[in-house]
């Protein structure tokens, strides 16, 4: 009988922890879909006011918006891995500093016992009670304004990841751009309508209603309507060079 108990006691134990585990999962999955949204959707606007571009012009699906998140986080944690390889001596010094302050905190006081003082024992019963519920009081206090800082700025970390991704981005986009048409290696687009160039530059974003480019002339963003619009791209590739027979 012992010997059935040992043997199903541990798959009872086990089936109790898939519940737990797949609800873990679930909020994992959940709170992940909603910083990458948060991600992509800020890194959205970041680009287009980057330019001067009202974003609500160009909605997004859903879809895209987390996609978009997703290369905004790679994209920021590639640089953060740069910059911390190119600052890797600072890194190992401050490695050093903490072991050091880990090391003399955790090292036990001289005269320490680990036990209440004598003064504080010497107290009636209801004082010592009192002591401890008004330590108790304003450790809570100062550990309540913490929590909430750390929480804030928890919560500001998505919204700042799209903010950086999305101005590095129009940035790096932004140098090619100001070289022309001529020298740049993103291909230009020539918007027409009835026949005549009304603007020729490069492509930001566009909508079934509207579409923004860097026009190359003027060099600044323009948000044109589509309706009549020709666009014809001058980037398209010759024969043998990418296009196949």
């Amino acid at each position: 009988m012992s010997q059935t108990e040992e043997i199903i006691q541990p798959k009872s134990s086990l089936a109790l922890n898939w519940p737990t585990a797949l609800s873990l999962f679930t909020a994992l999955v959940a709170a992940g879909t909603v910083t990458l949204h948060l991600i992509g959707d800020v890194r959205h606007r970041q680009y287009l006011g980057y330019w001067g571009i009202d974003a609500g012009l160009f909605p997004k699906t859903t879809d895209w918006i987390l996609i978009n998140g997703y290369y905004g986080v790679v994209d920021r944690f590639v640089a953060i891995l740069i910059a911390m390889l190119g600052n890797i001596h600072w890194l190992a010094t401050a490695a050093v500093i903490l072991g050091v302050y880990v090391f003399i905190l955790l090292s036990p006081a001289s005269g320490a016992s680990g036990k209440a003082p004598a003064w504080l024992l010497r107290q009636p019963e209801w004082r010592r009670r009192l002591i401890r519920q008004m330590l108790l009081t304003g450790l809570f206090v100062s550990v309540v304004p913490c929590a909430l800082f750390l929480l804030t700025g928890f919560m500001a970390v998505p919204a700042a990841l799209g903010e950086t991704a999305g101005k590095a981005a129009a940035q790096s986009e932004a140098s090619e751009y100001r070289k022309g048409c001529q020298t740049s290696k993103i291909p230009c687009v020539e918007l027409k309508r009835e026949g005549g160039v009304i603007s020729t530059g490069f492509v930001l974003d566009s909508s079934p209603s509207h579409i923004a480019i860097f026009d190359a002339q003027m060099q600044r963003g323009r948000v044109i309507a589509l309706e009549k619009l020709e666009v014809v791209s001058s980037g398209v590739p010759k024969l043998g060079e990418g296009v196949s027979p």
